[in-house]
């Protein structure tokens, strides 16, 4: 009876242990959840008050009063910042988290490793720079701003004077910069002060910086807008006419003749390291620069070669160059008017829409538009897509160039648009910003390898949604294509190999990937000002196509083309390698 006893206590003693832990343990499960929820959203919170910019075009208000901090002390705050965050991930227990919330710590992680090696190794390069320096962002974020209420113009009033302050700063950067000799190249610096002495030039009614100030919400009393009129006519007068006069002065007469005279990053103290960081980023792979410039070499004379057998089909005789001149070039496939390109855009957009299902399991409801580009910047900019507010406030937008309409050729339209609009940038951005249960700071980064390589491949599935149905079509494709490719060589020819700024041209040309010596000169110089940048685009456009191959290969007629689609789309971005890795995990369940 003592002996049964002491079993019967032990058993007891065993089940309200048992009990126990099974009390405390969801606790503990939900505790753990709880604060990796937490932290998700802190970081979300941190990048959108770091980028005040960025939380404008999420359609976040918090920040509308303010800039960024370009100055060097800010760095080194921002950097500590990412540590700590680093810290905390670090010390979240992995074990018992689900599928979603492993990806998100992979995810946070690469940006943080990335965040903390861009201020390492990049530093303040690019804070003098023709394509995306931070003057160029000024504008293009009081371009979305909201105008509804007062509260709205009160804030596009509060960041128009502090502009000096933002210059100041922007100053303090550049200095760095020069100091360690890793300067942009003379050339990009050059185009920077034409830019600025644009941005100033005109009344300030007319400035786009004060497009909402003309026109006002009816909302708002005719006594108050008035109000507002004049202050920001006092703050355009006051504070950034000033301050951009400041940073044109310095950058004409500090920073151009501090700049190097090279092209090349690698021509540069640090350089080297600095351009296989850039090609790492940018393309999420373990290529090196010469693995890159070999891919480039083989992409242009395939496609060469394709391109070469619509020439042959046609009973073309001549030269390539002769075939993009007398044929792409003619007047049957020219435009006569701005609303006519226009037209031509929304048909082909339209004519997407309903063929999309045929090819996606899940489509967007955000919706998307077709416009101009705006007025001040018509002549100097290229097409692009404008993604919508995070919360949907905001519809994307695709942006054509209408501006010399007779030099717009129809050849190349579907293809644009296959990449900029459905099922390129528009629907992958729109499906990423929909997908439930995810953290915030997964639906917006761009790894350019993914979402410039997303799209590409977009443009290869215009003839299934019968979009090329001509020769001259399929042309304009390939010679779209071409041209990225060509980047991949010219790319990193410059960075790499001492490729001359001429050099990079006469091949870029040669190549056949564009009639224009000057549209092939621009494009150039722009490699040359945002190093690596341009290599995400084939490289992401040749891994979603390997993994396409390797799916129909393994999974023979149980390959549905929807379903791969979904598995590429339903994460949101990701690096190109954790990319993999969710493809072949599919592969092997449906195996």
């Amino acid at each position: 009876m003592g002996e049964q006893s002491a079993k019967m206590r032990a058993r007891h003693g065993f089940c309200s242990a048992l009990i126990l832990l099974l009390l405390v343990f969801p606790r503990a499960g939900h505790a753990q959840a709880a604060n990796l929820q937490k932290l998700f959203s802190d970081y979300y919170e941190f990048e959108l008050r770091e980028s005040p910019e960025e939380a404008t075009f999420d359609g976040r208000a918090d920040y509308n009063d303010r800039w960024d901090d370009p100055s060097p002390e800010h760095m080194k705050e921002f950097r500590a910042s990412l540590v700590q965050f680093q810290k905390r991930l670090q010390s979240v227990p992995q074990a018992g988290l689900g599928e979603q919330d492993r990806l998100s710590c992979r995810l946070l992680d690469w940006q943080l490793k990335h965040g903390i090696s861009d201020v390492d190794v990049m530093g303040t390069f690019f804070t003098i720079n023709h394509l995306i320096g931070g003057h160029l962002s000024i504008f293009s974020t009081v371009a979305v701003e909201p105008a509804k209420t007062v509260k709205d113009y009160e804030n596009q009033l509060a960041r128009l004077r502090a502009l000096p302050l933002w210059v100041d700063r922007t100053i303090a950067a550049a200095n760095v910069t020069i100091a360690q000799e890793k300067t942009a190249p003379k050339l990009t610096a050059e185009r920077e002060v034409d830019q600025l002495k644009t941005e100033m030039a005109g009344e300030p009614m007319k400035s786009p910086l004060l497009a909402a100030f003309t026109e006002f919400p009816d909302s708002i009393p005719a006594a108050e807008q008035e109000r507002l009129r004049a202050a920001a006519v006092d703050a355009y007068t006051h504070s950034f006419l000033p301050a951009w006069q400041k940073l044109r002065d310095y950058v004409a007469n500090t920073y151009v003749p501090a700049a190097r005279s090279t092209v090349g990053i690698s021509q540069m103290p640090g350089g080297a390291a600095m351009y296989a960081y850039r090609v790492e980023e940018m393309t999420t792979t373990n290529y090196t620069p010469a693995q890159i410039h070999e891919i480039g070499l083989k992409e242009v004379a395939r496609i060469q070669a394709e391109m070469a057998k619509i020439r042959e089909a046609l009973n073309f005789k001549g030269t390539p160059e002769e075939f993009s001149d007398q044929v792409l070039n003619a007047p049957r496939f020219h435009f006569h008017s701005a609303e006519e390109i226009l037209e031509h855009g929304r048909d082909i957009a339209k004519r997407l829409d309903p063929q999309l299902p045929a090819l996606f399991k899940v489509l967007p409801r955000i919706p998307y538009g077709v416009a101009a580009i705006p007025a001040d910047r018509a002549a100097t900019s290229s097409e692009y897509y404008e993604p919508p507010a995070l919360d949907g406030s905001r519809a994307g937008y695709f942006y054509m160039r209408t501006i010399d309409p007779e030099k717009e050729s129809s050849c190349c339209m579907e293809s644009t648009i296959l990449h900029e609009s459905v099922p390129g940038h528009h629907l992958q951005i729109a499906l990423a910003y929909e997908i439930p249960g995810i953290p915030e700071f997964r639906k917006v980064p761009q790894y350019t390898a993914y979402t410039e390589g997303w799209a590409m491949y977009a443009e290869t599935l215009g003839s299934t949604l019968h979009m090329y149905e001509t020769p001259y079509e399929v042309y304009g494709q390939l010679q779209g294509e071409l041209f990225r490719a060509a980047r991949l060589v010219v790319d990193t020819g410059i960075h790499t190999m001492g490729w001359s700024r001429e050099k990079a041209v006469d091949y870029m040309y040669g190549s056949g990937a564009d009639p224009s010596r000057d549209f092939m000169t621009a494009e150039v110089e722009r490699y040359i000002a945002w190093p690596g940048q341009a290599l995400g685009y084939k490289i992401g456009q040749l891994k979603i196509m390997e993994l396409r191959t390797m799916a129909e290969k393994q999974l023979g007629p149980k390959f549905d083309i929807r379903d791969f689609h979904d598995v590429v789309l339903r994460n949101g971005p990701l690096p190109l390698d954790i990319l993999e890795e969710q493809v072949r995990d599919w592969i092997a369940q449906h195996k």
